[in-house]
């Protein structure tokens, strides 16, 4: 019976065996045989700067990128092409737990033109890439500036050369050394400079003025990089003369009367020159005044600038009537003189005061009035006491201030009119006050223009504002007469006296 149990017992312990899932072993007990899988690294790469082919010219021959990841890992750096054939491979870069970064140069040496890619592999996980741009180095574009677009041929300017800065830039649109040459072309006349950039850097000529020629210059540059040349745009520069392009001899008056008396006792003369420099120039010239063929009167000009002088019309010291011619020519350091005349005429003339006076009624003068009260009690009467007086009564005002407002004109004589042009001319008027009571007063002004005299009436007899300057061209007297309340003012007659200047021939 044992022999048979133990048989059983090891049935079933097979069975179980085969059927239940094995025990897992101990940590500590795992096969080392059996290969453990690597962690996979998460890389990235910046983006690498373009470089520029030739390779030892120190322009853009070397680039430098960083690679990172976030675990511990080897890196492989490849260079492909749009094949994906490699063109280069670069050293690996072992990234530990103590620097997860790393930089790598990336040489310009051994490398085609083109978009090519860096493509960096970790030793487990996926690829980073980034565009490396290579350019050619050759000339694609070139460009041309001016540092002025116009100089001039004259020797003691200021502006007798432009400076032409020149730089060439390959396909990738990165300037690139090169050699050339700028050339200037007026007519018949070209200069020749060349230019070179060892780095890319902008490239200068100097034009001359001195080895062209007045007129419109043509200026490009012609540049050779990379063994392929470019040509720039063109600028065109002015290269003029430093001369006078115009003059302009005008005068303050062109008749005159040389008595100084005041009035027009003298011309003043003035000279307004351009040029083509736009500004002032050293010049050689005269102001003539001549009659008759013969120069009485010379002035000297040794500038550009805005020139004047007066004459007194008076030929050996005396005042000589007549007609004149005044001149300018000028000239420039280069370029044809420039003229202007103007005619002038002395005349014998003298300013000599006059008066005049006239007395007038009082009902020639005012011949409205406006009511300034409530009730219709006041107004103005013609013919009050005597024929020809004027009598103002008024009682109530409706501001407290004007009852009644007597209003009227005078008209100026066409002789003062026409004299007041030569200054000084001057109105006074007198009124004949018969009777007064309250307050009033009185004035004149002229039509149209500022300014007037007023005065407060005191009593009977005469009053007057005094003298009023007429300037030209007053024609007429505005006359006011305005009273208080409960006021009465009685004028008989007007005196009106002028005093102004005329031009005598004697």
């Amino acid at each position: 019976m044992t022999r048979i149990a133990t048989g059983r017992i090891a049935a079933l312990l097979l069975s179980a065996a085969l059927v239940l899932p094995a025990v897992p072993a101990a940590a500590d007990e795992i096969d080392p045989t059996v290969p453990v899988p690597s962690p996979e690294a998460m890389l990235s790469l910046t983006t690498p700067g373009v470089l520029t082919l030739p390779s030892g010219d120190g322009v853009r021959d070397l680039t430098t990128v960083t690679v990172a990841s976030d675990i511990p890992t080897t890196v492989t750096l490849t260079i492909v092409d749009a094949a994906d054939s490699v063109v280069r491979s670069l050293p690996t870069v072992d990234l530990t737990a103590d620097s997860l970064s790393a930089d790598v140069d990336v040489p310009v040496i051994g490398l085609p033109a083109g978009e090519l890619m860096l493509e960096a592999t970790p030793a487990a996980g996926t690829p980073a890439s980034a565009l490396l741009q290579v350019g050619s180095g050759q000339a694609a574009s070139a460009s041309l500036s001016l540092s002025t677009r116009t100089i001039y041929t004259w020797k003691k300017s200021e502006s007798r050369s432009t400076v032409a800065s020149v730089t060439v830039a390959d396909e990738t649109g990165l300037k690139v050394p090169f050699t050339g040459s700028v050339t200037a072309k007026v007519g018949s006349r070209t200069q020749k400079v060349a230019v070179v950039s060892s780095t890319g850097a902008v490239a200068k000529a100097t034009i001359s003025s001195a080895k062209l020629a007045k007129g419109t210059a043509r200026v490009s540059a012609v540049a050779i990089a990379g063994g392929e040349k470019a040509t720039s745009n063109t600028v065109t520069l002015a290269i003029k003369n430093a001369a006078i392009t115009s003059t302009k001899l005008s005068a303050s008056v062109t008749t005159f009367y040389p008595t100084k008396d005041g009035y027009k006792d003298s011309a003043k003369l003035s000279v307004v020159s351009s040029s083509t420099t736009g500004g002032t120039l050293p010049v050689t010239g005269t102001v003539k005044i001549t009659s008759k063929g013969k120069t009485v009167k010379t002035w000297k000009l040794t500038s550009s600038k805005k020139w004047s002088a007066s004459w007194d019309g008076k030929v050996k010291g005396k005042v000589v009537p007549g007609t004149y011619s005044a001149t300018v020519s000028v000239s420039g350091p280069e370029g044809a003189a420039k003229k202007s005349t103007v005619k002038l005429t002395v005349k014998k003339g003298k300013l000599v005061s006059k008066k005049s006076k006239v007395t007038v009624d009082a009902n020639s003068v005012l011949t409205s009035y406006v009511d300034g009260g409530y009730w219709d009690y006041n107004m103005c009467w013609e013919d009050y006491y005597t024929e020809g007086d004027v009598f103002c009564d008024g009682d109530d005002a409706s501001d407290d201030t004007l009852s009644v407002l007597a209003l009227g004109t005078v008209k100026v004589p066409s002789a003062v009119v026409s004299s007041q042009k030569y200054g000084k001319a001057k109105v006074r008027l007198t009124a004949k006050v018969t009777s007064f009571y309250g307050t009033a007063a009185w004035g004149y002004t002229p039509v149209g223009k500022d300014g007037g005299r007023t005065k407060l009436l005191t009593g009977e007899g005469k009053s007057t504002a005094g003298w009023l300057a007429l300037p030209a061209t007053v024609r007429k007297l505005d006359v006011v007469l305005g009273l208080g309340e409960y006021s009465f003012v009685g004028i008989d007659t007007f005196t009106i006296e002028y005093s102004y200047r005329v031009l005598s021939s004697k």
